[in-house]
């Protein structure tokens, strides 16, 4: 069953999909010193890896490719693999005085006369005397997977239920519950077993049009290696690796939904046309806040190697909050961060009156929903069916719900405002949520493992956080007590990046950290 399901899995990989949980793959397989050169200036070589075999040290080269390849397609990879096991140019780590081999790494299989022409120059290159030439095809990959007991043929059988999950089957909470398997007590060689399990979960999401899962798998990866990691300094290098994975995997999937979103969904209804009825009035808004969420966490991942991207893609996002009404309506509190995540973004590229205009639709929205004897949204840890009944239940009367004050919301909403100095935003929306009576719930956390899982020790909840009821900042932006206290800076951000403690937000949803959201707008300051 795990053979089969690898298998399909490595069938329908494209190359570029291959590069991060091969390098996992080839830290399992005891290579070290691993470093990815694809590009303009490889000189054949994809990859470049070190691994002691009986008592010495030899310099491995590897160039991948996708699918089968025939006798056209060897013959147009000939001059990589000749490269591949003469030429020494490719990276300082790269070690001219080791025995080199040479490894050709496809996820298909060789066909047609390609089999006995890599079988005739490997026989060729051996009697000169040169480098070890050996094909990893389809087969091998797969045995190193699924069979290797090093990889993932000590998985859960959970794994095989995600994986055989179609797509209405699919789900956040469903990939959530199984991604805290991935939080370990240590870091070991489990980790990177973890990293695997993620790419192969991702890339069965995007097979089932949800990309939005694959996404999501890869910042569970990311949540799980600091909390594996957490207090490490210097970070080990299994933690690193999977870290690697998990952003690399992110990259690549959220840059398919951009690839996905780029120039559409900017008229007034074009995404609530492609919704179905009457669903797609609870699915339009998860629709955009998804869209919102993940393509601004790209942009603000690309913000230091590809500014130009990070650029256009808020240029994209401030076109598409004003188009689409649904990016300012979070059904939940589940959805706040996606909220959070786009203003963020937007601010950081100067979109100062689109970010107004969005943020003032957003506290409307929160607040009409506990007016009139409205019951409020859902909580962060609702399921749909809770997040659609908060939503739709009132004008309903079959439907029972007791009103909830709490709004997380309306805390997340307040703080963006503080962090990001606008007084008129943070007034009005102070005013709107006390005038219905709104709570305003704080999960505060110690920079512990307490910060990266939802039911753990070190955490306290303040029901009502005592905001300032009007403008009345310290050092310039501070109006409630938990701006004040609790850690400046936590270990995912002192230890990674800025990016890495939004991340966690973005996966446990309960949570947030302030001085996180304040650094990245202001630049890191």
């Amino acid at each position: 069953m795990l053979a089969d399901a690898i298998g399909n899995y490595v069938d329908s990989l494209t190359e570029r999909e291959f590069d991060a949980p091969f390098i996992a793959l080839l830290h399992l397989q005891g290579f070290t010193d691993i470093h990815f050169l694809h590009g303009p200036f490889e000189f054949g070589k994809d990859f470049i890896a070190k691994r002691v075999e009986e008592g010495a040290q030899y310099q491995y080269t590897f160039q991948t490719k996708a699918g089968n390849i025939g006798i056209s397609e060897w013959n147009q990879c000939r001059g990589q693999i000749d490269l591949l096991r003469t030429d020494a140019l490719a990276h300082p780590n790269f070690d001219t005085n080791l025995l080199r081999r040479a490894r050709f790494v496809i996820t298909g299989r060789l066909v047609g006369g390609a089999g006995l022409a890599a079988q005739q120059y490997g026989q060729h290159i051996e009697a000169l005397g040169e480098t070890l030439f050996l094909t990893w095809d389809r087969d091998t990959i797969v045995e190193m997977l699924a069979v290797d007991p090093r990889s993932l043929s000590g998985s859960p059988p959970a794994l095989l239920h995600i994986l055989g999950a179609q797509h209405n089957l699919l789900n956040f909470v469903m990939l959530e519950k199984y991604s805290r398997t991935w939080i370990r007590s240590e870091c070991t060689a489990l980790s990177l077993r973890d990293a695997l399990e993620a790419a192969v979960i991702a890339h069965h999401s995007m097979l089932e049009n949800r990309v939005d899962l694959a996404c999501y798998a890869a910042l569970m990866l990311v949540r799980s290696s600091w909390a594996t990691a957490h207090g490490k300094n210097p970070l080990p290098d299994a933690a690193r690796v999977a870290l690697t994975t998990g952003k690399k995997l992110f990259r690549h999937y959220a840059t398919q939904l951009w690839h996905i979103c780029d120039g559409k969904y900017l008229d007034l209804d074009s995404m609530v046309r492609e919704g179905r009825m009457p669903e797609g009035f609870v699915a339009y808004p998860v629709r955009c806040l998804t869209v919102v969420e993940l393509l601004a966490m790209l942009a603000l991942l690309e913000q230091q190697e590809n500014p130009a991207l990070s650029a256009e893609i808020a240029d994209y996002l401030s076109k598409f909050v004003e188009a689409n009404v649904g990016a300012a309506h979070p059904i939940s509190d589940r959805w706040a961060i996606s909220v959070v995540c786009g203003t963020l973004q937007l601010s950081i590229h100067g979109k100062i009156e689109v970010l107004r205009r969005y943020v003032k639709s957003v506290i409307k929205w929160v607040a009409d929903h506990y007016d009139n004897g409205n019951p409020g949204l859902a909580g962060p840890y609702s399921k749909a069916e809770e997040e659609t009944a908060y939503l739709l239940g009132s004008p309903f009367e079959h439907t029972h719900l007791s009103r909830r004050s709490e709004s997380y919301a309306a805390t997340q909403l307040l703080d963006l405002c503080s962090v990001l100095e606008e007084q008129e935003l943070f007034n009005l929306a102070r005013n709107e949520f006390l005038a219905v009576d709104i709570s305003l719930p704080v999960l505060e956390v110690d920079d512990s493992p307490a910060q990266y899982s939802i039911d753990s020790s070190g955490q306290r909840f303040e029901p009502n956080m005592p905001y300032e009821e009007h403008w009345n900042p310290s050092e310039g932006w501070k109006v409630a007590p938990h701006h004040k206290r609790g850690a400046d800076i936590y270990y995912p951000e002192s230890t990674g990046d800025m990016w890495d403690q939004l991340a966690i937000s973005c996966v446990v949803r309960d949570r947030h950290f302030v001085k996180n959201w304040r650094r990245l707008v202001r630049g890191g300051s």
